[in-house]
This record gives C-alpha cells, structure tokens and sequence, in this order.
C-alpha cells in the first residue's frame, strides 16, 4: 500500500516510521522542514524526524528509547566501507600502474631517440671520413700523375740534347739547339708542383 504524508501527519506514530521505506520517511522530513543530506541512511534520517517530532510535541519523548536506537549488526555497513576502500586501493594502484608505465614509456622513447641521433652522428662521421679518405686518394693519384708527366717531360728533354748532340743521328732539329735551352727549364719541385708548370708554360 502506498505511503500516505497527509494520513501520517494526521497521526503519526514510530510504528508508521518504522514501516516506511527511505523515500517515505524523506518526504516526512522534508514536510516538517527537517534539513537532512540525501546520502545519508534511512536510520540516520528517521532519527532526525523523531528528534523533531518530539522537539515540537507531536511525539512522546518516552519513543526516543526505541526508535532512536543504534543498530548493533553493522555487518552490511561495514562491508560497504571495506568495498569502498577495496576500490579506491585499487584505483590507486591502478593509477600508480598506469603512471609506471608512462614512465616507462617515456624512457624507451627517450633512448629510442639518443640510439637514432648516437647512429646519425656515426654515419655522418663514416661518410666525412671516407671523404676525406677519397679527397687525399685523389690529390695523391693527382701528385703521382703530375710527377710522371714531369718525369716524361724531362726524358723527352734529355731525348732532344742527345739527339742534337749526337752528329751519328740524322735529326733535323730545325736549327733549335735544345742543349742551350735546357738550363731555361726551372727546377721542379714535387711540393709545388703547380709553380713550376706555370713557369714551365
């Protein structure tokens, strides 16, 4: 049968407290303008009406001694708060796990990223060393040929005072005495060599 407010203020009573559900005993406390917190237990909240009733004198305060009793099984009670607890110990720990792993995370790509620039930084210094390797290779073959041709250059001339001074070989040297010439040939000198091609030319 559905909780009647106007019957209960009509004639209120413990025993029709103790019947009502806690929306019932809600809809009392909020009638007389009882203040209450909504999260609070149906207990909790029928002892502030009976408190009130007896304070305005609707109610007998012999009722305090039985309706305002605190119950001694809180079995239900305490296993609300131990799961309550239970889930904030593991959304903590749950938060903790997720923050190791952040950090982890934060690790792995720290030294992802110090193996990448480790392996950039050897590359380039292979490939510098291997143009420096190739630049002096190639300045080297380019000393050794510059030799050569100098090398054959004064064979020739050597050829050529042979020749003229030779009267045994027929050789039309067009009246050039390259004997009178051969002391105008400056001195080569491998470490510069480019002097001397340029005064030789």
């Amino acid at each position: 049968m559905p909780f009647n407010l106007d019957k209960f203020v009509a004639s209120p009573s413990v025993e029709e407290l103790d019947s009502l559900k806690k929306s019932g005993i809600v809809k009392v406390a909020k009638h007389y303008g009882i203040e209450f917190q909504p999260l609070m237990r149906k207990d909790e909240i029928k002892r502030y009406v009976v408190e009130y009733l007896v304070d305005e004198s609707i109610l007998p305060s012999t009722v305090l001694e039985t309706a305002i009793t605190v119950p001694t099984d809180n079995t239900f009670e305490l296993k609300r708060l131990e799961m309550e607890m239970n889930k904030e110990i593991r959304l903590k720990e749950m938060e903790r796990e997720r923050e190791r792993e952040e950090r982890e995370r934060e690790e792995r790509e720290r030294e992802r990223k110090e193996r990448e620039m480790q392996m950039q930084k050897e590359k380039e210094e292979r490939e510098m060393q291997m143009q420096k390797e190739k630049e002096e290779k190639e300045m080297q073959m380019q000393r050794e040929k510059e030799a050569r041709e100098h090398e054959f250059r004064m064979k020739q001339l050597e050829l050529g005072v042979i020749k003229a001074s030779d009267p045994k070989i027929g050789l039309d040297t067009g009246g050039f005495d390259v004997s009178k010439h051969v002391k105008f040939v400056p001195k080569f000198q491998e470490d510069n060599v480019e002097k001397f091609f340029n005064q030789a030319g």
